[in-house]
């Protein structure tokens, strides 16, 4: 990855925001389609890590979005070639969006988002939810990953299949999933009232926090 991951999170954050707004504010598929694209090869130039994984799941959005909305809009009465420009618009606004806040997950740890909650004085609560939030979704995605491994282990077939086949194997693992993160959150709480966490004690961090997060501790040179 490049410099960028080490930008201080509001930064990315709120470039995120500015980026998404421009990709709404596209008139047609004309303009959303080209910002979209330019947007994810940006991740692919800057090598966002697990950024295969997403590719597929733009993918797997951008038909969903189209074919759903195509046949929406088609039944309301609209031309058909008028109801793709529409779907086309709205799957380029989601995928620059989803784009954009993936590139924000992958790049900002939980020690570099309580840095610049630490370093801006946020309130506690503040910290807490942005850290549980950008934090546990990876969390979350390498869970859906390793059930689609143990998947594979037991002999079930889920590559070499047909899309609807992928799509309802995709849709299974929503069961264990929804059970792991709820341990995931169980776990959270325990660890949180284990260490003493209270909402009422101000944190520090021994990172340098500007425009950059220094992603490890710095030592000054003794005065002579």
């Amino acid at each position: 990855m490049s410099r960028l991951a080490d930008l201080n999170f509001f930064a990315k954050l709120g470039a995120a925001f500015g980026l998404m707004i421009l990709a709404w504010l596209a008139p047609d598929w004309r303009w959303g389609l080209p910002y979209a694209a330019l947007i994810v090869a940006g991740l692919v130039l800057d090598r966002v890590p697990g950024l295969r994984g997403y590719l597929k799941g733009a993918g797997l959005l951008t038909l969903m979005v189209i074919v759903s909305w195509m046949i929406n809009l088609t039944i309301q009465g609209l031309a058909p070639l008028d109801a793709l420009g529409v779907a086309a618009k709205m799957a380029a606004r989601l995928v620059a969006t989803t784009a954009l806040f993936y590139f924000v997950m992958e790049t900002s740890s939980p020690g570099a988002i309580l840095a610049a909650c630490s370093a801006a004085r946020l309130p506690p609560i503040v910290t807490l939810v942005l850290s549980l939030l950008f934090g546990i979704i990876p969390m979350l995605r390498d869970e859906f990953e390793r059930i689609a491994d143990a998947q594979r282990a037991r002999g079930m077939e889920i590559d070499d299949v047909s899309f609807l086949r992928k799509l309802r194997f995709a849709l299974a693992r929503g069961v264990p999933l929804l059970v792991q993160a709820i341990r995931t959150a169980h776990a959270i709480s325990f660890s949180l009232s284990l260490y003493g966490f209270d909402l009422g004690t101000k944190r520090s961090t021994w990172r340098r926090v500007g425009w950059w997060i220094e992603p490890a501790m710095s030592f000054r040179e003794p005065s002579k």
